[in-house]
C-alpha cells in the first residue's frame, strides 16, 4: 500500500498496527479478569485491555491494508522537494483523483488541481490517454508474463514481513490508560525505541528515531490517531541531501469510512532541519489528507477502455 509506506517512510509508526505483547502489572492483570472494560472509567489511571483486544487491531489493520486496493480517494498532497543542492522544502499543493489497483503499474492518479487551481480539460484528457496507453502495455505484459508472479508475490511477502519485525523489535509499547477521543472511548498507547535494538532495514531505524502516542478506538479495535515527535535527527538522500533535526512532529489519522471501514485520512511532519551540501536552514510542513472513498466498482476510471 503506497500510503502506508509513505507514512513509514515519514516515521516507521504503521508498526502501530502490529502490536507485539504489552507488559502488564500483576495488580492491573488481577483488575482485568475482574471488570471488563467500562467506558465510565476514562479517567482512571490503571486502564486496561481484554485479552485478545490488540490481537482484533492487527486483524483490523491488516484488513485496510488489503481493502485499500479496492477503494478510490482524493488526496490533497504537499509536494516535498528534496535534492542534493541545498533544496529541500514544501512546494505546491496537488489534489488527486487516485483509481488504485493491486495489479503493478495499473493504478491511476489523475491530477484535478494545483494550488486549488483546477486542471485543464486538455491536461486531463492527456493524462487518460497516457493511462490507457500504460494500462494496454500493462495488460499485454501480464498476457504474456509466466507463473513466476507468484514468486514473486511471495518475495514481497517475505519483505513485508521483515521490515514489519524489525519495525517492532525497534520499539516497546506500553498501555497507558482510558479516555475520550473525539466523545468516544479510547485506549491511550505509548511507544518508543527500544534499548539496545539494531535494526536491519531503513523503515526499522526510522521507527527508533520516534516516541509518542496512539489513540485505539476501544469499540471498533481501530488505529485512530498517532502522535509522535523524533528523538534523533532523520537524513534524507543517504544523508547527503538535508537532515531534519530531532524535535519533529507526525502524526497519522485514521477514520471511518464505511461501516467496519477504516481508512487512513491523513498524515503530517512538521520541524526544521539543514541542507547538507550548503549548510541552508530548512522548515518542513508537510501534509497528505485522503477523503471520498468509495468501492472501485461504484466508481469509473476515467480514460479507461
Amino acid at each position: 500500500m503506497v500510503r502506508v509506506g509513505l507514512f513509514a517512510a515519514t516515521v516507521g509508526l504503521w508498526a502501530l498496527g502490529i502490536f507485539p505483547p504489552l507488559q502488564v502489572s500483576a495488580a492491573q492483570d488481577a483488575a482485568q479478569q475482574q471488570t471488563p472494560l467500562e467506558s465510565a472509567d476514562v479517567d482512571a489511571p490503571e486502564a486496561l485491555v481484554d485479552e485478545g483486544f490488540f490481537d482484533e487491531v492487527r486483524e483490523r489493520l491488516a484488513e485496510a491494508f488489503r481493502l485499500d486496493d479496492f477503494y478510490t480517494y482524493r488526496e490533497r498532497r504537499t509536494e516535498l522537494n528534496t535534492n542534493p543542492f541545498g533544496r529541500l522544502g514544501t512546494g505546491d499543493v496537488k489534489l488527486y483523483e487516485v483509481y488504485p489497483s493491486p495489479t503493478r503499474g495499473m493504478t491511476y492518479r489523475r491530477l484535478i488541481a494545483t494550488n486549488d487551481e483546477p486542471t485543464s480539460a486538455a491536461d486531463l484528457a492527456q493524462q487518460d490517454r497516457e493511462y490507457r496507453e500504460r494500462a494496454a502495455d500493462v495488460r499485454r505484459g501480464l498476457a504474456e508474463a509466466e507463473v513466476q508472479t507468484a514468486e514473486a508475490l511471495e518475495r514481497s511477502r517475505t519483505r513485508a514481513k521483515r521490515q514489519i519485525d524489525d519495525v517492532v523489535n525497534a520499539m516497546q509499547f506500553s498501555v497507558a490508560r482510558r479516555e475520550l477521543f473525539e466523545n468516544r472511548p479510547a485506549i491511550v498507547v505509548t511507544f518508543g525505541p527500544r534499548p539496545g535494538a539494531d535494526p536491519q532495514t531503513r523503515r526499522g531505524d526510522l521507527a527508533r528515531k520516534f516516541a509518542g502516542t496512539a489513540w485505539i478506538d476501544e469499540a471498533d479495535r481501530e488505529v485512530q490517531y498517532v502522535e509522535a515527535t523524533s528523538v534523533d535527527s532523520i537524513s534524507f538522500g543517504l544523508g547527503l541531501a538535508a537532515r531534519i533535526a530531532d524535535g519533529a512532529v507526525a502524526t497519522m489519522r485514521r477514520d471511518k469510512v464505511a461501516d467496519g471501514v477504516w481508512m487512513l485520512t491523513s498524515v503530517t511532519l512538521t520541524g526544521r532541519g539543514r541542507a547538507m551540501l550548503f549548510l541552508r536552514g530548512l522548515s518542513i510542513d508537510y501534509s497528505v489528507e485522503w477523503s471520498d472513498y468509495r468501492p472501485t466498482g461504484e466508481v469509473p476510471i476515467p480514460g479507461a477502455p
